[in-house]
């Protein structure tokens, strides 16, 4: 287990430089000036790409940054972040999908995974396949990834307002950790929405040429890192497409469609 640590000092300075205003309406990450901070440094999420590179707050305001959800849609989350060596990180994340400023109501908590010794920067991730509900209120809402260092005998406290764990399983403390939060904007599924059973992508993973088959027309394809950054941008006119990603390193890559009747992304392994 980690020695826990106080920088009480640093922190209450970081964090009064943030907007007096957020994160209202939804709560503040509890006894703030005792968690140590160890970053959340990549989320991906539908039309969403963040880097982080804020290592001494403790909550991350990237609320401008707004990804476009419908109703009924399967999105997958990934998350990166730096356990500070081998050590194991538990993220979570929180979507207010009935909006009523809490962030952990039943069907609102999405345990996406354990991060284990990685730096943040390697190829080390965690996903999960997340499903809007077809009764979550429209409009803007608030989502909120926490990562929390945990051990075999000092689990973390899944919990959108602090970023704690109970050590021994008998005392909880402040912990190691960081939260982050972006807004999502939910709509209903237009007619005019990309028909993601008529899409056929394959092998995936892949070696070299990544084969996209689609019912009509695509018009633009973007590849973007496991970090955001993009790698490769195409205008096209046509139903089938082959990408050669043969000069990529290995790893996760995020596929960008473009349509006429809207736009899906998807993850592929590069071998």
């Amino acid at each position: 287990m980690k020695k826990i640590t106080l920088s009480a000092a640093l922190l209450f300075i970081a964090l009064g430089l943030q907007a007096q205003t957020f994160p209202a309406p939804y709560c503040e990450i509890a006894d703030e000036e005792d968690v140590s901070v160890e970053e959340i440094s990549m989320v991906s999420f539908a039309d969403v790409n963040f880097v982080n590179t804020d290592v001494s707050s403790v909550l991350i305001d990237a609320t401008s940054s707004v990804a476009s959800l419908s109703l009924g849609e399967i999105y997958t989350i990934e998350v990166k972040g730096n356990t500070v060596g081998a050590f194991e990180a538990d993220i979570v994340a929180f979507i207010d999908w009935n909006q009523n400023d809490i962030l952990d109501d039943d069907g609102e908590v999405y345990a996406v995974g354990t991060l284990f010794d990685t730096d943040g920067t390697d190829d080390e991730s965690v996903s999960l396949d997340i499903t809007v509900p077809t009764d979550a209120v429209l409009g803007e809402t608030r989502i909120r990834i926490t990562k929390t260092y945990r051990d075999d005998v000092s689990p973390a406290v899944i919990d959108p307002c602090g970023i704690k764990f109970n050590v021994g399983g008998f005392s909880l403390q402040s912990g190691f950790g960081q939260a982050l939060d972006f807004t999502l904007n939910l709509a209903t599924l237009s007619t005019e929405t990309f028909e993601r059973n008529a899409l056929a992508v394959y092998p995936n993973p892949t070696k070299d040429v990544l084969n996209i088959d689609y019912r009509s027309d695509l018009t633009g394809v973007t590849v973007y890192n496991i970090v955001g950054q993009e790698v490769l941008r195409k205008n096209i006119e046509a139903s089938q497409l082959q990408l050669d990603l043969s000069e990529f390193t290995s790893g996760v890559y995020i596929v960008k469609l473009f349509s006429e009747e809207g736009q899906h992304s998807f993850r592929v392994v590069k071998q």
